[in-house]
């Protein structure tokens, strides 16, 4: 008894291929997602002499962004920190702070210092109508002996954005 052969052609099935262009689509999306999550919708202060922010993925980096209290959509007066979403109070922030620089000390502890400088940054992104007093807390916490982050960016506005 012979075997007979299909006389159907063979058909290439394309719906594993469409299933791994959604997943890369989701994927993408999601990721581009993340990567704004640090990041609040502000009106930043003009500088004249800005560089361009080119993060490095190596190094770590503590995004604070100072935001004015809302409440009933009228401005309160009163302004909190706002990392990866998340509200800080002013203590709340300092222990990140520290818990933050411990992860990523520098080799060698200078003459005098409590602790050794941390190799992380931290931008700080503020309204333009923000007060000076708000950014100045945040400094002197990076600037605290027990914190040592000495490596302080400030988000600004290119001229040409306008």
């Amino acid at each position: 008894m012979a075997k007979r052969q299909s006389e159907e052609a063979p058909s290439l099935s394309m719906t594993p291929m469409i299933d791994i262009v959604f997943n890369l689509v989701i994927f993408f999306l999601i990721v581009t997602d993340l990567t704004q999550k640090e990041l609040e919708n502000l009106v930043l202060p003009l500088a004249l002499k800005a560089k361009e922010d080119k993060a490095v993925e190596d190094e770590e980096r503590v995004i604070i962004n100072l935001v004015e209290k809302r409440q009933d959509g009228e401005g309160t007066g009163t302004y909190q920190a706002i990392v990866k979403k998340k509200p800080y109070t002013h203590e709340a922030l300092k222990q990140l702070l520290e818990q933050r620089a411990n992860t990523a000390r520098e080799p060698d502890i200078l003459p005098g210092a409590l602790v050794a400088p941390s190799k992380i940054y931290v931008l700080i992104r503020a309204d333009r109508s923000t007060p000076w007093q708000e950014v100045q807390w945040i400094m002197q916490d990076c600037a605290d002996p027990h914190v040592a982050i000495w490596k302080l960016q400030f988000a600004t506005r290119d001229p040409g954005e306008d």
